[in-house]
């Protein structure tokens, strides 16, 4: 009876679909009324994505994600083409180039789901250039190739040539670029524009010839040919700032031609960044007569900029302005004025630290928005099997007992993907969020470490404040190469946390002194563990421990090797966990430790996603001592 039961339930629900689906067909013509209405509205996400897209990229996502839903229903293969090729132009603006690859892909596999054409040249090129900056020169000489083939306009085609010349370029042909650039200009309407870009490409080509003297010529007459008040692509100031880049570059080059390269620098359309422009071509040229050890004339363009600077002024190069400035007074013994310099030198660089950190929050809710869009398509495709299966149930309600069967096991395959969709999302997640975890820990990071430079400034330790400057910068760029990986290797993390140890003690060394011991160097280099995995222990235990002991301390960092795994201890004679908890602020009680708090949430991912066995060890080091200390151990698998 159970069974007959189950049966006699399954029996009413291929009858109920069937009602359904006739009340569907029913429904039919009212849907083919509603459907121009979507179409028109879908052309309105369109327009209002591309309006929004260098302003508010994340808005234009979203926007898409409507267009791409309603595209994808009513199969609007047109909507679906342009949706993607936008979403790929979008990507590329934030420097995503493998992202914005895969979105122009599936552009061009939507076009081909269709028999009605569509305008990809456009595609092609932006694929061709990406494969061009990935150094894949046959993909990108059979996108030109294929944009070239399918292209109507000149204009497109003619930046499609370009780019069979920046191929020939790459692979080290430098006569068949040139003749390239040569049959572009024969048969093509070259505007000012487009003879600036393919003056700066000859200068490229030159240059790679070792031929400074025509290079430097082809650059003059690319930045001479620009047109004024004319708004003109990145593509065009990307080539003629190479050029330059490269000029500047060149070793057998004399300091006066480098400076008169550097003051021909490309002008931007845009008023408001009239006053960068300068600043930029001042710095350059202070460079050039650096390098060449005519210091009076740099200090002359430096302190040429200084005046340039104002509220709108790109913080990352109002912060190069200071810190030349602070470098030349100090040389002169200004040391009043070198401290004011540094300070806004230091301000500069955390208003360029907060915007870097604003562009990675936006990049991150767009690959969000992207996401979404992918899990609605999922969606969409189980949708439509859905409805493919409730047609088959109309089409065999006579046969019963095969349509149970197939029913059966079409629900077993469909809970099953459905399964496995749910952990493919689940574990995209956990990367997603590990790789925010890592983000976060050098924002924490580099923040103390500013304190600490921000102390010795206004101690007018000016010359401690440099060391420091000089230790911190070679940290600086070790933190920021290391913050894309996952994992590097085990001796690059000791080596980071050594340097990043001196530089406590450099500030702290009327408190304590330390040790560094590592005795497992055999394997220091094969090893691979997420990057800044130890810092945060040792931070702790100079913050929280060491600082405010009475006397002097002693911190001791020790890497043992084990059969099965690597012990890195660090121990502390401070005053202790529970003591650090008392006397912190009511304002301190109330936040957390961030970096312990986001070691211990990644080891827990690491140890989840990749099937490792990282474990962490906090306890106190003496317990019988007046000030107990800590002892942390992380315990790495081998």
């Amino acid at each position: 009876m159970h069974h007959f039961r189950h049966i006699f339930l399954l029996l009413l629900l291929a009858l109920s679909s069937g009602l359904f689906a006739q009340q569907k067909d029913g429904n039919a013509v009212k849907e083919e009324k509603v459907s121009k209405t979507k179409r028109a509205q879908r052309r309105d996400y369109l327009g209002e994505a591309r309006t929004l897209r260098e302003k508010a990229p994340k808005d234009a996502v979203k926007l898409l994600e409507e267009a791409l839903l309603y595209a994808r229903k009513d199969d609007d293969v047109q909507t679906q083409v342009e949706a993607y090729s936008l979403l790929g132009n979008i990507y590329e603006d934030i420097g995503q180039k493998t992202l914005a690859l895969q979105r122009y892909q599936q552009a061009l596999d939507a076009s081909n789901r269709s028999k009605k054409g569509a305008n990809l040249a456009p595609v092609h090129q932006r694929m061709g250039q990406i494969y061009l900056d990935l150094k894949s020169d046959d993909d990108a000489e059979r996108s030109f190739q294929r944009c070239i083939e399918v292209s109507t306009d000149n204009g497109t085609q003619q930046r499609c040539q370009e780019g069979l010349a920046d191929v020939a370029l790459l692979r080290g042909n430098s006569d068949a670029s040139i003749s390239q650039l040569d049959y572009v200009q024969r048969n093509y309407e070259i505007d000012s524009a487009s003879n600036a870009r393919l003056e700066a490409k000859r200068s490229n080509v030159y240059i790679q010839n070792n031929d400074f003297s025509n290079a430097s010529k082809s650059y003059q007459n690319s930045v001479n040919s620009l047109p004024k008040n004319s708004n003109l692509t990145k593509e065009d100031f990307k080539a003629i700032e190479q050029a330059q880049t490269q000029l500047l570059a060149y070793d057998a080059a004399d300091v006066r031609e480098k400076v008169e390269i550097a003051k021909k620098n490309p002008v931007t359309s845009d008023a408001l960044s009239s006053n960068d422009d300068v600043i930029s071509s001042n710095l350059k040229v202070a460079a050039v007569y650096e390098d060449g050890q005519k210091l009076a004339e740099a200090e002359r363009f430096i302190v040429r900029s200084k005046p340039l600077v104002n509220d709108r002024t790109d913080a990352a190069l109002a912060a190069e302005v200071f810190q030349k400035s602070a470098e030349i007074n100090r040389r002169k013994g200004n040391f009043e004025d070198a401290v004011r310099d540094m300070e806004r030198y230091v301000a500069e660089r955390e208003k360029a630290i907060a915007q870097a950190q604003a562009e990675l929050a936006q990049q991150v809710e767009i690959v969000k928005g992207q996401q979404r869009i992918d899990v609605k398509e999922k969606d969409y495709d189980i949708e439509e099997k859905q409805q493919a299966l409730l047609q088959t149930q109309v089409s065999r309600q006579r046969i019963v007992i095969g349509l149970l069967s197939v029913l059966l096991l079409a629900s077993l395959v469909f809970f099953y993907f459905i399964r496995k969709n749910s952990r493919e999302k689940q574990r995209a997640h956990q990367k997603l969020l590990l790789k925010s975890l890592r983000t976060q820990m050098n924002p924490h990071f580099i923040f103390n470490a500013l304190n600490s430079v921000n102390n010795f400034i206004a101690q007018h330790d000016e010359k401690a404040a440099n060391k420091y400057l000089a230790e911190f910068s070679r940290l600086m760029r070790k933190v920021l190469d290391h913050s894309q990986k996952d994992f590097i290797a085990f001796e690059e993390e000791m080596e980071l946390n050594e340097l990043y140890l001196r530089l406590e003690h450099f500030r702290f060394r009327d408190k304590f002194e330390y040790v560094f011991e590592n005795k497992a160097q055999l394997l220091g280099h094969e090893l691979e563990v997420p990057p800044m995995l130890i810092q945060p222990f040792i931070e702790n235990a100079v913050w929280h421990g060491l600082r405010y002991k009475e006397g002097k301390g002693h911190l001791a960092v020790r890497v043992e090797q084990g059969e099965h795994h690597i012990t890195v201890t660090i121990e502390d004679d401070g005053i202790g966990r529970e003591r650090s908890k008392a006397i912190k602020t009511e304002g301190q009680r109330r936040q957390k430790s961030a970096g312990l708090e986001n070691v211990a949430k990644r080891i827990a991912l690491i140890n989840e996603l990749y099937g490792k066995n990282y474990e962490i060890l906090v306890s106190d080091a003496d317990a019988a001592a007046g000030d107990v200390g800590t002892r942390v151990r992380v315990r790495v698998p081998v």
